[in-house]
């Protein structure tokens, strides 16, 4: 008999902090100190407000459709059936790269400090990460269990260290203005702006969450302004620790460690594994959260191979769709690792489905007969969404494609379409 596991409120808050939470904290402090100098921190800010007509409309429509394939359910219901498999497949398929990353990204930073690993090639080291992250989870270890506590632990350590350390080191001179400064602020924001990426994957499982007409939308809401709180707090802390010295860091934890304990750089190695090893919680919750969208597709009819896609196990797991998204991220893998093209189509593939979602929260209001006022959110949720798209287009133009992302992309398009066509005759 299968498990009807259920998620609390605490536990989804967890989740999506843990997914949002990536490497941008830790790496966004030096390109953010480039580009804003002291004000690096109002950029968090700033970007906060350019997402929040998204967070809010996406929480809405999470509200009312609590149901496995989350975006590509709203898209689906509200626009179309094409413009749901369109968002769902570009939303499945960008954050599949997104969890590749992530776990490559983990891998290469201990193959590089391993001597021994430097042996075998890195693409089977990143293989049997992914699959072993995927197989922990079909054989029990459940993304709303304990393990959630270990990777919030994981991110904490060095966020409250950069915290603590960073006040008690704090000083006001880096932040006193200096006319002759000059900033790029606005080109900044991208970078963070992309740091609160994926609010919205609770979403893909909103069906396992308890009481989720009023927890799914409680949770989007506070975990996103729980991460920019982090966000905001930890660059000023190590902005004012730092100053300036942060523009030349790739490191800055380790670096803000290294100038307190300058005796024992031990200490800093320790919080830089840390800071790496927080990558896997957003890897392993994107690989377990959005394994339910490609669940969603097949169970819709959308794609082929339906009775296998979305068979599940004793612990209500859909282990097939979850093997099939190891694979298709090893395959991203082994096809390129030319990180900033596979980032950009990421984010391709998350602002086209919040763009098609924003559409889908106006059209909700409008179905659902709402004052005028209440149709706002919606529509400062759609021209958020095209800023977010052109500067992805913008990034994109700049770094060029990511030819193995293209390649899955239009496949999984020309399959629906045959298989549409298919089961027309």
């Amino acid at each position: 008999m299968k498990k009807n596991l259920k998620i609390d409120l605490f536990t989804s808050i967890l989740i999506n902090i843990n997914i949002i939470i990536g490497a941008g904290l830790f790496i966004n402090p030096k390109p953010l100190t480039q580009l804003s100098g002291k004000f690096g921190f109002l950029n968090y800010i700033v970007a906060a407000i350019i997402l929040l007509p998204i967070v809010l409309s996406i929480a809405k429509l999470a509200k009312s459709h609590p149901t496995a394939g989350g975006l590509y359910v709203y898209a689906k219901k509200y626009i179309n059936n094409k413009a749901g498999f369109f968002c769902g497949w570009s939303y499945f398929l960008g954050k599949t790269t997104s969890a590749a990353l992530l776990a490559h990204i983990f891998v290469n930073f201990f193959y590089k400090k391993i001597e021994l690993l430097q042996n075998i090639p890195i693409l089977i080291l990143d293989i049997i990460f992914i699959f072993f992250l995927i197989f922990i989870n079909i054989f029990g270890v459940k993304i709303g269990g304990k393990i959630q506590y270990f990777f919030t632990t994981a991110k904490i350590i060095p966020i409250i260290f950069v915290i603590f350390a960073g006040f008690s080191l704090f000083n006001p001179q880096f932040f006193i203005t200096n006319t002759k400064e000059t900033y790029e602020f606005f080109s900044a924001l991208p970078i963070a702006i992309f740091a609160f990426l994926s609010f919205e994957i609770i979403c893909s499982i909103g069906h396992m969450i308890k009481n989720p007409q009023k927890n799914i939308q409680r949770s989007i809401i506070y975990s996103f302004f729980i991460v920019v709180g982090c966000a905001t707090i930890f660059q000023i802390a190590i902005f004012g620790s730092l100053g300036g010295a942060l523009s030349k860091s790739s490191e800055p934890v380790k670096m803000l460690a290294s100038n307190i304990f300058p005796n024992f750089l031990i200490i800093g190695g320790i919080l830089n594994a840390f800071v790496f090893a927080s990558i896997i919680g957003g890897s392993f919750g994107s690989l377990t959260s959005n394994c339910w969208n490609l669940f969603a597709l097949a169970n819709d009819n959308q794609l082929p191979f339906k009775k296998i896609l979305t068979k599940t196990n004793k612990l209500n797991i859909p282990y097939a769709s979850l093997i099939a998204q190891g694979i298709i991220a090893c395959i991203l893998l082994a096809l390129t690792k030319d990180q900033i093209p596979l980032q950009n189509m990421t984010v391709f593939g998350m602002v086209t489905a919040y763009f098609l979602n924003s559409i889908s929260a106006f059209i909700q209001s409008k179905k659902e007969k709402q004052k005028k006022y209440f149709l706002i959110i919606p529509a400062l949720s759609i021209i958020s969404s095209l800023y977010i798209t052109s500067i992805c287009f913008k990034n994109i133009f700049i770094y060029g494609v990511s030819l193995s992302f293209s390649s899955i992309f239009i496949s999984g398009l020309l399959i629906n379409l045959f298989f549409t066509i298919k089961k027309k005759i």
